[in-house]
């Protein structure tokens, strides 16, 4: 059994410093426990999941299963955020799955893991200037203006300039500022979902329908799909690991946050769903849908609670806010992580010296966001559609480092902690991990996607399977130009022992 990487090692010649050296580390110790439950809930986007996912659950089921929906994915999801909770307690690192895959496996699958969720981290990030603009638009159409694609821009520029002023200050304050966003957009889908379940919703009275299976009237295939829809939005378990070396305590912390994060965002869906999926019949929620509404929640707001209703755009774009400065957070550190390593331009992994935070590699996420609200919103006729768009990307991506992460806790417990290898937590746990991520992976993105027209379905499979072409590509590039087996990654003092 080889040894396992140690604290001890150093970087081989022309490998990167250790973060102990002056402006290459992060501000350690910035996060308690709050706060990063705040960057992890605010990535997950609780109120936009409702809002914009509930016309595609619904109508794709045949039936107001979403609250089923929500708790058999979340379930689903509980072995990946299991072995990224255990990977985070055995080695915390801003680069997570990159460092697990490197030291786990060989180094050159870790480098290649790391050039896709850097890709898929900057995806996420470059989501949400579309999802503002879209909630945007909406805003300015409550109020009688002509919402166009240039008022769509206007509107995702500002949620640009807001994220880079949360990016800008240090990581305490963004945190706060985030998760202030977070509960009053939470707080305000709950209030509306008890309203709703106190008057008995459509039918004045409880119903256990949401909770059946036999309510899906499309059948298995439709409830498949459903699950599909409902697995995008919880791709958010990795959320909080690339803030680890920012965090006290950060080998007990993160896995806490991890498994907490998940069952809070899974049972705030399961829960406020229910009230959304016994408001109105499926019919009139297609209907709300086909006649171009935002999201079938507005309307449905207008009829349980009048006027506060144009809180739903509101809330959906300080949501929007709160998921991009979560998810710049989430790009930027991991940028940071492997430019430290050599593997990118050296101003990337340079530290502020006031904010002790990576403000380069934050800042090339915000610009790359702007660059693709321009570009998709323009392509695709819409920040509606791009969004769209970019969201079916983004899953190829993180699903692949998720399957990564079920391997890394598999392989690093074999080779390295083989005395307290648990068959259950690493062995079992990660194989269903796989089995699941990689269904998902299978029948959500290739299936689905290749069965659409060239410029909303096949397009996307071809870019993200180029892209990680392109990605084994680089890795290999490296692998020739350096002796990886000779690179120690950086570790946390903390991280000793």
């Amino acid at each position: 059994m080889p040894p396992e990487p140690t604290v001890s090692e150093r970087a081989a010649p022309g490998a990167a410093a250790a973060p102990s050296l002056p402006g290459t580390r992060l501000a350690g110790g910035s996060l308690n426990l709050r706060r990063v439950a705040f960057i992890g809930l605010a990535y997950f986007a609780l109120a936009p999941v409702i809002y914009l996912n509930m016309g595609f659950i619904e109508s794709a089921a045949g039936g107001p299963v979403m609250p089923l929906v929500f708790l058999l994915i979340t379930i689903a999801i509980i072995p990946t955020a299991i072995s990224f909770a255990v990977m985070n307690g055995r080695r915390p690192s801003a680069g997570s799955a990159f460092t697990w895959l490197w030291e786990s496996t060989r180094p050159g699958v870790g480098l290649w893991v790391g050039w896709m969720m850097i890709t898929g981290y900057v995806v996420a990030a470059a989501l949400y200037p579309l999802a503002f603009a879209v909630f945007f638009n909406a805003f300015l159409q409550y109020f009688g203006v002509h919402a166009s694609l240039l008022t769509g821009y206007a509107g995702g520029f500002l949620s640009i300039a807001v994220a880079a002023y949360m990016a800008r200050s240090n990581i305490r304050l963004g945190a706060r500022m985030i998760g202030a966003l977070m509960i009053f957009e939470a707080a305000f889908v709950a209030i509306v979902a008890v309203v709703i379940v106190a008057r008995g919703g459509s039918l004045g009275h409880f119903s256990a329908a949401p909770f059946n299976p036999g309510a899906a009237k499309a059948g298995f295939s439709g409830l498949g799909l459903a699950l599909v829809f409902a697995f995008m939005s919880i791709a958010g378990v990795d959320s909080v690991a690339p803030v680890a070396e920012e965090s006290k305590t950060p080998s007990r912390m993160i896995p806490l946050a991890t498994i907490l994060i998940t069952v809070i965002a899974g049972g705030f869906w399961a829960l406020t769903s229910y009230g959304f999926a016994i408001s109105v019949p499926v019919h009139t929620v297609e209907a709300y849908v086909s006649a171009g509404q935002v999201t079938p929640v507005y309307p449905i707001a207008q009829k349980y609670v009048g006027a506060l209703a144009i809180l739903v755009p509101i809330t959906g774009f300080t949501a929007a806010i709160a998921s991009f400065g979560a998810s710049v957070y989430a790009a930027s550190r991991l940028l940071y992580a492997v430019a430290r390593e050599g593997f990118g331009p050296a101003r990337l992994a340079k530290v502020d010296s006031k904010t002790q935070g990576p403000w380069n590699a934050e800042l090339a996420t915000i610009v790359i966001s702007a660059v693709a609200l321009v570009f998709f919103a323009w392509w695709q006729g819409g920040p509606s559609s791009g969004y769209g768009y970019l969201g079916v990307i983004f899953v190829f991506f993180v699903l692949i480092c998720y399957l990564g992460v079920n391997v890394a806790n598999l392989v690093y417990h074999l080779r390295y902690k083989r005395a307290e290898f648990r068959w259950f937590v690493n062995g079992a746990v990660p194989v269903i991990g796989i089995i699941i991520d990689g269904y998902i992976l299978y029948q959500g993105f290739f299936v689905a996607e290749l069965g659409l027209p060239f410029k909303t379905g096949g397009s996307i499979v071809l870019f993200s399977v180029l892209w990680a072409v392109v990605g084994i590509g680089w890795a290999v590039r490296w692998a020739r130009k350096r002796d990886l087996r000779s690179v120690s990654l950086t570790r946390l003092e903390t991280d000793a022992g």
